[in-house]
């Protein structure tokens, strides 16, 4: 941190040379930035409320050093930078820019709207990337880890090349092996054998996700943890085929994880940290959330220009409010599932996004009945005992009167939206009669051209064909079922999947089905999905899971849409010639298999279908 601050007024003094700074303005900015580095080296990895307290304590032994104006109550220094160019304090809001973005922008999922809590992140982290050395971003899921990183980077892009991993239960360093491969090339020089990035004068950065995922084994260290740390500290590794030294250069490791006390979390070896600086990212406070959510739905609003401005308020109260207030009522302590992230009120305002943007003339019942439905979606649907529903649904319509100031009547139940009986297949709100006489003549069709099942439509079944429909019309859109066998989750999920027009593929397994079967299992359905534009629902049921191997494909699949080492020499490049016959183009092969992701990704929905919650499964609560 203290050489971020040299950098900065060496830079300045570059940019500036016939106007350098004085003495007394480099001499105010090094002691104030001495705090500042103070601040974020020493208090970088504690939890915000234990921060905010050591930064009290330091602002009452800074001396004669002055403290910026405004401390007290909730303002701490961490809420202060410092600025080069005069050497003064000045609190962050200043560099947090009012936001006012096109509708368009609300489904853009790399936008982020700048708050407090992201700018002064992204301050810390370019002071690390700069240092080439490798650190962790650690805090609760959903908190921001990835995005704020991504954010850094970005300002970056020019020096750096981004290698995205997610780490599991049964992640090795052959991984790491197979991700040099693809974005390094080893030569010999006269020094021995160097391993370097493709690209000169680039960075390859290895983006460890889920670091503390791997498991321990009886020496109580993570293998691939401890291959990271050999390469930071000794700067190479011996090749696994040869045993021959390679010396590694312009490769960079970052990590984020959740906390070493959540489920299947281990904590990594200090060994390791003493290389690896860490920095907590809490959820962002209730101000930054209305902030962000608050620039979504005024863009949102203006799809539909005759309802009042005033709404936009309404409904970021309202979707704050009832998020934090279940955050509290429900943890994971629970149930393995009840896990509460700013994830959720990202999939609420996407929801409300994709309907509002086909809707013509929406009013405001309109809109408040459509907010809920989509709360209940998200929050309710997941919920196991009756009481904790109920407690939801009277809090939802406690929270939606007060901010809209509606009756009780807007709020009658039941609330269902779908999009089968309008001729556009626009969403809408839809009476359970209406949506009963459709279903029942489509499943007549079903039983006949795909399987003669008979099914009963009472109110619980035709509530869950709604909602697995709301989900599989989504851009990664995945479900996963819990419930008793025999319940229906297989037979439900392949009627909505052809009631969309999706092709539905299980797995076949054998007596001699392995891992690799399961591979090229896998890798024929991406094909599908990414190269020939197929949209699927692949099911995938618990008892298909025949050991740790599979969860970990199936989970590197949810979270980013490839599973690294799938596609290797012949594969790979058979994969791109055939993404160039369907017309996936891009400036070299990576490009190419980034878009295959990309549509691998947009086409591919997968359902996860279980009867208890076992540990291995926890990978697929948490996507």
């Amino acid at each position: 941190m203290v050489r971020k601050g040299i950098n900065m007024i060496l830079e300045y003094d570059e940019v500036h040379e016939e106007f350098p700074l004085a003495d007394d303005v480099l001499q105010s900015f090094m002691r104030k930035y001495l705090v500042f580095a103070i601040c974020w080296s020493f208090g970088g990895d504690m939890f915000l409320n234990t921060r905010m307290k050591f930064c009290e304590m330091l602002a009452g032994h800074l001396g004669d050093i002055p403290a910026p104006d405004g401390l007290g109550g909730d303002t701490t220094l961490l809420d202060f930078e410092v600025r080069v160019e005069d050497g003064q304090w000045y609190h962050w809001d200043k560099r947090v820019p009012t936001l006012d973005i096109d509708p368009e922008k609300v489904a853009d999922s790399s936008l982020i709207i700048s708050t407090v809590d992201t700018v002064r992140h992204t301050s810390t982290l370019a002071a690390w990337l700069e240092e080439r050395k490798p650190f962790v971003l650690s805090g609760p899921p959903g908190s921001g880890k990835t995005m704020t990183l991504m954010s850094t980077m970005k300002a970056m892009a020019g020096s750096l090349e981004l290698a995205s991993l997610n780490f599991s239960a049964g992640t090795t360093p052959d991984l790491l092996l197979k991700t040099f491969d693809l974005y390094c090339e080893t030569v010999k020089t006269p020094n021995g054998l160097v391993m370097r990035p493709l690209q000169l004068n680039r960075w390859v950065v290895v983006f460890c996700d889920e670091c503390n995922l791997p498991e321990q084994d009886k020496y109580g260290t993570q293998k691939v943890i401890m291959f990271i740390r050999q390469i930071t500290e000794a700067g190479g590794f011996y090749r696994p085929s040869d045993k021959q030294w390679v010396n590694v250069e312009r490769v960079q490791f970052l990590g984020a994880c959740n906390p070493p006390t959540d489920p299947g979390r281990h904590p990594m070896s200090d060994r390791f940290l003493r290389h690896a600086p860490v920095i907590w990212v809490d959820y962002p406070g209730p101000d930054s959330l209305r902030q962000i959510y608050g620039t979504f739905n005024r863009a949102m609003l203006k799809l539909q220009p005759q309802l009042d401005k005033s709404c936009s308020e309404g409904m970021t109260n309202t979707m704050v409010q009832f998020w934090r207030e279940s955050a509290q009522k429900f943890t994971s302590d629970q149930q393995p599932h009840y896990l509460y992230s700013p994830r959720e009120l990202t999939r609420w305002k996407t929801a409300l996004y994709e309907c509002m943007r086909y809707w013509d003339g929406m009013t405001q019942t309109n809109l408040i009945r459509l907010l809920v439905h989509e709360g209940l979606r998200i929050f309710v649907d997941r919920l196991v005992h009756e009481e904790e529903r109920q407690w939801s649904e009277e809090l939802l319509d406690e929270v939606v009167q007060r901010e809209f100031g509606c009756s009780a009547d807007v709020l009658q139940r039941p609330i269902l939206f779908s999009c089968y009986l309008d001729e556009q297949h626009r969403y809408r709100d839809e009476t359970r009669e209406n949506l009963r006489e459709f279903v029942k003549g489509k499943l007549s069709i079903f039983y006949e051209e795909e399987l003669d099942v008979r099914l009963v439509i009472f109110d619980s079944v035709l509530d869950h064909i709604v909602r697995m429909d709301r989900v599989l019309r989504q851009p990664l859109g995945h479900l996963l079922l819990v419930g008793a066998s025999g319940a229906g989750k297989t037979v439900l999920s392949k009627f909505v999947s052809w009631l969309n027009g999706l092709s539905v593929y299980t797995l076949k397994i054998g007596r001699n089905y392995d891992v690799l079967a399961f591979e090229a299992d896998v890798r024929m359905v991406m094909k599908r999905a990414g190269v020939k534009g197929e949209k699927i629902t692949f099911i995938f049921d618990e008892s298909n899971a025949l050991g740790p191997a599979f969860i970990e494909r199936m989970n590197a699949l949810l979270a980013s849409g490839e599973v690294p080492g799938l596609f290797e020499g012949d594969e790979y490049t058979a994969l791109i010639h055939e993404c160039r016959g369907a017309n996936i183009q891009g400036v070299d092969d990576a490009e190419i298999f980034a878009r295959f992701t990309k549509q691998v990704q947009r086409n591919l929905h997968i359902v996860f279908t279980m009867y208890l919650v076992w540990t291995s499964s926890l990978f697929f609560l948490k996507q």
